[in-house]
């Protein structure tokens, strides 16, 4: 006689954050489709089978679903910076996050998702809050490991830690956009150009010049400026930041 394995009845959280999590997938797969504005609750809910009273139980409207992927997107990044942590070098660590956003982001469609995300960030102060809260996380903790690298001899010594933070998160955003616009290319192509591009960039050796070659430095790049002053645009250029 064969045995019967019962299954563990779920409580009414578990069931709850299964409902929640289906809500939230269907209207990942709408947003994709159609857009944040595009997509209607009463396209959610027949995306889900469930009726506008089960999915508004969870969710008071499409603005709490992209707070609730946001929060989503907290959690994923603290758990790469935990990884990042754990690698045994600035170059280990950087080739893994490249890694992870090009493979997390390749299939899905989840792209445009995110550029759903971040565009109804700009739109919604509620959902830009949230936005901003995650990357000054983000870019505290990834500032922090490259001060720590700095301090190791495994980076320029000279290069602004939380700028090179910043610039390293949009080119990890833009590798995204990229390879989502060029999917019938090799998909380990560009993740491993940038992989280079890090290792020539930042994992070289560098010591803090000494305040005598600095001042020697400032003065001779000074000497130009004051012969013939350079046009506003060459300043402004040089102004502009990945933010």
């Amino acid at each position: 006689m064969a045995t019967r394995i019962s299954k563990t009845p779920q409580s009414p959280t578990q069931k709850a954050d299964k409902k929640r999590i289906e809500v939230l997938k269907a209207a990942g797969k709408c947003f994709r489709k159609t857009g944040f504005h595009q997509t209607s609750m009463q396209q959610i809910c027949a995306e889900t089978g469930l009726g506008p009273g089960a999915v508004y139980r969870y969710f008071t409207g499409k603005e709490a679903i992209i707070e609730a992927m946001v929060e989503d997107e907290r959690r994923q990044t603290r758990a790469m910076l935990l990884q990042m942590r754990d690698a045994e070098s600035l170059q280990q660590a950087l080739n893994t996050t490249t890694r992870l956003f090009a493979e997390r982001y390749r299939a899905g469609g989840d792209a445009s998702l995110m550029t759903e995300v971040y565009a109804e960030g700009m739109r919604s102060k509620r959902v830009g809050t949230v936005l901003r809260k995650i990357e000054a996380e983000w870019i505290m903790g990834l500032t922090n490991l490259l001060r720590v690298a700095q301090a190791r001899g495994q980076m320029d010594a000279s290069l602004d830690a939380a700028q090179t933070a910043l610039f390293l998160t949009g080119m990890w955003d833009g590798m995204v956009i990229r390879q989502h616009f060029h999917a019938h290319d090799d998909q380990h192509a560009l993740p491993a150009f940038f992989e280079t591009m890090i290792s020539r960039l930042l994992t070289r050796e560098s010591k803090p010049e000494k305040p005598g070659k600095a001042a020697a430095t400032q003065a001779s790049a000074a000497a130009p400026a004051n012969e013939a002053k350079e046009p506003a645009e060459a300043t402004d250029l040089r102004q502009l930041s990945l933010i």
